[in-house]
Formats: C-alpha cells, structure tokens, sequence
C-alpha cells in the first residue's frame, strides 16, 4: 500500500503524466484510427491513380528509429513559425507518426476482407459512394477499425524512446515518470505504474472483445 499511496498521490509528477497519457492516448488514436482508414480506404479502393504510393507514407515510419524520429521532431518544432516544444501537441505529431504504421495495418486489412463487390451491387441499385460507405462498408468495418483504435491507443501509452527526449515539465507521460522512477531506485512505485497501464490494456482489450461478440450476436440474429 505504500507504494501505491507514493506513486499514485505522494509523486507530484504522476496525477499529471497520467492525465497527458490518457489525453494523448484518446487524441492520437482517433486521429490515427481516422487517418487510417482514409488512407487505407483509398489504397484499398485504389480510388485515383497512384492512390497506392500511399501505402508507403503510412509504413515509412516504421524504419525510422524513435530517437531519430525525435530529433527529427525537436529540431522542427522548436523554431519558428511552428513551435510546438514544451507542449503536449509534440508529443501527439510524434505519437500520431510513429503508431501510423500499426492503425494503416489493422485497417487495410479489415478493408481487405470487404469485397468490393459487395459495393458495386449498391450501386448498381442506385446508391452512390457515400451511400455505399455508410450503409455498407462501415458497418462491416467497425470491429477492425476499432481494434485499430485499440493498438493505437496501447502503443501511445507505453512508448518511451520518443517522450523522453520531446517531453517537457509539464507534458510528462507515464512512461517517464517509470524512467524518472527507476532512476531513483523506487522499484516498487514501478511495479505500480505498470500495474496501471497493465490494468488499462486489459480493460481495452475486454471492452473490444465484448464490442466484437455482440456485433457477432447481432449478425447471426
């Protein structure tokens, strides 16, 4: 208990880190749910020529090192016109690149497994693309794209590599209070930090899993 009473209210930094985690985490992977699946979507559909060199922007960042994509990111936004150092948005322009890959990933392959067809009889019927969209493809999408929200949002609340170099005092991340935390020696304050983020990753994964079951239900019904 007294670890959990030091990490959780005696550590000025954790309340904070905690609040920038969840906001972070929430933002980027509804950003990057979104992104990806326009980008996916038109790749999929192959919607205009060379829509496919897409594919390469949103899997590019996974050959770029955390620490590079940092430093890339510092020395960018810490001059004018944008500056963005010292603030959370670093971190989420960092955070959205890096987990691109992983929500680009989940979506194209969800859209993968929509035939094509499928929209075509739409609109042969009468519907346009929208409609087509809406009525058919995102139904039959949900699930995928909110796994893709889920891997999103897990990533951003464990990474490191890039926080610890493009955070400032008042946009520390959980990640770094464990760093800052191991560096004191507080092995037990650690335990209870990845307790938390063990804790919200499991309750992520069962809303999902109870989201993608009653979808299952509903179909069969």
């Amino acid at each position: 208990m007294n670890n959990f009473s030091f990490a959780l209210f005696q550590f000025s930094d954790t309340r904070g880190a905690i609040v920038n985690t969840f906001k972070l985490g929430i933002l980027t992977a509804t950003a990057g749910t979104l992104v990806a699946t326009l980008i996916a979507y038109i790749t999929n559909r192959n919607l205009f020529p060379g829509s496919r060199y897409l594919t390469f922007f949103a899997l590019a960042p996974l050959v770029i090192p955390g620490v590079v994509l940092a430093v890339g990111l510092f020395i960018v936004y810490t001059q004018p016109p944008i500056v963005l150092y010292g603030t959370i948005w670093i971190l989420f322009v960092a955070y959205l690149t890096k987990e691109m890959p992983v929500g680009f990933a989940q979506a194209e392959s969800t859209f993968k497994s929509i035939h094509t067809e499928l929209e075509d009889a739409s609109r042969i019927i009468g519907a346009n693309r929208l409609m087509s969209l809406k009525d058919i493809t995102a139904p039959l999408a949900r699930s995928g794209l909110i796994a893709a929200w889920c891997f999103i949002f897990i990533g951003v609340i464990r990474e490191l590599s890039v926080s610890i170099l493009l955070f400032a005092p008042k946009s520390k991340v959980v990640s770094v209070v464990i760093f800052d935390l191991k560096e004191g020696g507080q092995i037990g304050a650690i335990s209870v930090m990845g307790i938390l983020l063990l804790a919200v990753s499991f309750v992520i994964i069962l809303g999902v899993r109870w989201m993608m079951d009653r979808e299952v239900v509903a179909t069969r019904e």
